[in-house]
């Protein structure tokens, strides 16, 4: 018996030490719900043959941002279908002048590119091949490379939060596969030429960047207000959980730039604090801690 209930004490006593570290990473595996742009394409490919690459590299980044676990997004079919029903567009996302609850109701950060380069050149004679596939004796190697112009935008302040020009490169001695062969729609074809093999760092490279962008950015939501019942619009699907505490905040001001009229910062002003008690998917359950007179649009910050 003396064993059982030292061996129950123990474990009481590391729950109790282990419960704010577990709390805390529960906490930080909430998840950013990101909107990926399409990738304009302004390259020189007239070797590729297959479906578009601004299409495909989208495609190839939700992918890759859904494997990390760390982020929510949208397919591209519902994304359009939740764009339509508010009347705007992906540009309207981008815009400073589109209202800030309508962006944040449909999500946090909006991921922007353009296809600057595409293509490979060969090692011996350089300059790109355009023409159709050469025998791999004739030349010494192939060099493919792939850059983009990336803008990551956060939605509730129009801000840019990161934007530079990824370039990634993958030299061989062989293509890999027939540029006739190459093309989006088969990932293991795909992944065998170095234009292929390129992109895809190009891609790991932009996820890298997302993720270290969102550790500097707290998690947002938009307050639901009904009768006196408060909810947050995102519940399981984001990694809320019962007992997370949230601050309501309210926009008082936009500051802008008085030429351009971007907007630099919004100011908000602090409503109170709530806590999630009921979390399904879609929808979280609240109530007030602290503070009152919430309103639904109001903004939630979670509370670390």
């Amino acid at each position: 018996m003396r064993t059982k209930l030292l061996v129950a004490a123990l474990a009481a006593a590391l729950v109790a030490v282990l419960a704010p570290t577990l709390a805390v990473a529960d906490e930080m595996g909430l998840k950013y719900r990101v909107i990926v742009g399409e990738f304009e394409d302004k390259s020189d490919h007239t070797w590729y043959h297959g479906p578009d690459p601004g299409s495909g590299m989208a495609d190839m980044l939700i992918t890759a941002l859904v494997k990390t676990g760390k982020f929510r997004v949208f397919e591209r079919a519902a994304l359009d279908e939740v764009l339509a029903e508010k009347n705007l567009n992906m540009s309207d996302l981008a815009s400073p002048n589109t209202n800030v609850e309508q962006k944040l109701e449909i999500g946090d950060i909006l991921v922007k590119a353009t296809i600057t380069e595409f293509g490979y050149e060969e090692g011996d004679l350089g300059g790109s091949i355009t023409k159709s596939f050469l025998n791999s004796a004739k030349v010494g190697s192939y060099t493919g490379r792939v850059a983009v112009d990336m803008r990551i935008i956060d939605l509730g302040t129009g801000e840019v939060m990161w934007a530079d020009s990824v370039n990634k490169e993958e030299t061989s001695r062989t293509l890999g596969i027939s540029t006739d062969d190459f093309s989006f729609g088969s990932s293991e074809r795909f992944d065998d030429h170095v234009v292929g093999k390129a992109t895809r760092k190009v891609i790991d490279a932009v996820v890298e960047k997302l993720e270290e962008q969102v550790e500097k950015r707290p998690w947002q939501g938009i307050l639901i207000t009904a009768d006196t019942f408060l909810f947050i619009d995102g519940g399981t699907e984001l990694g809320i959980q019962p007992g997370m505490r949230f601050e309501v905040k309210r926009k008082d001001k936009e500051v802008k730039h008085p030429k351009t009229g971007k907007v630099l910062k919004v100011l908000y002003s602090t409503l109170g604090e709530i806590e999630a008690t009921e979390v399904e998917d879609g929808i979280t359950t609240c109530e007030a801690v602290s503070g009152s007179g919430f309103a639904t649009g109001d903004v939630v910050t979670l509370k670390k």
